[in-house]
């Protein structure tokens, strides 16, 4: 099946922009994703075990609250940020005024973090956080149908991937050595989103746009921040969701994992959380790079999205039968080859179904509420599940979530 003329059209920058060599802007991709994956991932592990420090018997209800505020602060973001960056006119361009800004929002809000013990205020400021990683994400994805040629999408979403898996494994290796000084941590690991974004700024063209007509606005209102947009579009959104959902469902508790479900100390927690993101990252970017470029040279998308939600789902099928550091280590490896394939084509597809390209932003941020609502859903229920089941319904559920997710992916008709 061929990909749908008006998906193909939007995959190519903006009239007036001339597509960036990819091993010019790729780096750049890179640097981006990493620069918010490491605070993101990092902040999460730092605030479980600011929370077992502040309020051991009430950690898993105070994180389950404040990661849930958080992504629903971060799903705001992705939609504003996208909307308000495509409208946006600068000496600049239209995404480097919302990356400095949402950085240095992201970066403060985390630093005040570590410096408080008040539950409220911390949730609060991780509230913020999020909203600024929401801002982020939404302007540093449009960049690739703003500046990438299509037949270089699939090597692009593989950069970006590297950077997310590289910030990730950064993440969660400072977190572990970090996990028994927590606002220290916080007060330290934002600060790579200034330095990320003042790069991209100085380093990536962008035309000054000042003089540029700007966006209809005839749709106002709710209009405005809803994509006129096809079948495929929101099958992509639901198979993301689905996907997202099922690994944060058990991600998002895991260091509790380790000390609950698993029996070990804080401290040897910590490194093993640390082993565990590093295993993740290693085998992640081996497939991250392989999936990109094979779904280039293929020119297939689906069986690369689709496959890794089954793959994911042959991973848990170990932990469930026989807990041990040995199956959660193997699910660990599931992880890092599910991720890599994912995240390699991932964007890809997103980009391919966009409805139009003068709205990338906007519908790219749309898009990403099915990466940060999952985080509104996976504390509520993977927390109701740990406190009335057990970690191994969580496994259970998560698994059905990955399967749901594959079979939503082949339904897209429009691409490959």
């Amino acid at each position: 099946m061929m990909i749908d003329a008006t998906a193909t059209a939007v995959a190519v920058p903006r009239p007036g922009h001339r597509p960036i060599r990819l091993r010019r802007i790729g780096p750049f991709l890179l640097i981006g994703q990493l620069a918010w994956a490491v605070p993101g991932t990092a902040g999460a592990t730092l605030l479980q075990s600011l929370a077992d420090d502040i309020d051991p018997a009430n950690k898993v209800r105070i994180f389950t609250v404040m990661a849930a505020a958080g992504a629903v602060t971060s799903a705001i973001g992705t939609v504003a940020g996208g909307l308000l960056s495509d409208r946006t006119r600068s000496r600049i361009g239209r995404r480097s005024p919302w990356l400095l800004g949402s950085a240095m929002l992201a970066t403060l809000a985390l630093v005040g973090c570590g410096l408080t013990s008040s539950v409220f205020t911390i949730g609060v400021l991780f509230a913020v956080f999020q909203l600024g990683i929401g801002i982020w994400t939404a302007a540093l994805s449009a960049l690739i149908p703003d500046h990438v040629a299509p037949r270089e999408v699939g090597r692009a979403s593989s950069f970006a991937g590297l950077g997310f898996l590289a910030g990730q494994t950064l993440g969660g290796v400072l977190a572990g050595v970090l996990v028994t000084q927590p606002g220290r941590g916080l007060t330290l690991v934002p600060w790579v989103m200034i330095v990320g974004a003042i790069l991209i700024a100085v380093c990536v063209p962008a035309e000054d746009n000042r003089s540029r007509p700007r966006p209809d606005r005839s749709a106002s209102g709710a209009r405005a921040w809803i994509p006129s947009a096809s079948r495929d579009y929101w099958l992509a959104f639901t198979g993301r969701f689905l996907f997202i959902l099922a690994v944060v469902m058990i991600t998002q508790f895991e260091l509790y994992l380790f000390t609950d479900y698993l029996g070990l100390s804080k401290k040897d927690a910590g490194a093993a959380v640390a082993v565990a993101i590093t295993v993740v990252g290693v085998l992640a970017a081996v497939t991250t790079v392989a999936g990109g470029v094979l779904s280039d040279l293929l020119g297939r998308k689906k069986i690369f999205v689709g496959g890794a939600p089954l793959l994911l789902a042959a991973g848990m099928v170990p932990v469930v039968a026989a807990p041990s550091m040995a199956t959660v280590f193997l699910f660990c490896a599931a992880i890092g080859l599910t991720l890599g394939t994912y995240l390699a084509v991932d964007q890809a597809l997103m980009v391919a179904v966009l409805p139009d390209a003068d709205t990338a932003a906007r519908d790219l941020g749309v898009l990403g509420i099915g990466s940060t609502l999952p985080g509104v859903a996976a504390p509520v229920v993977g927390g109701t599940l740990i406190n009335t089941v057990g970690y191994t319904a969580l496994f259970i559920v998560s698994l059905v979530l990955a399967v749901a997710a594959a079979a939503v992916i082949t339904l897209i008709r429009s691409v490959r």
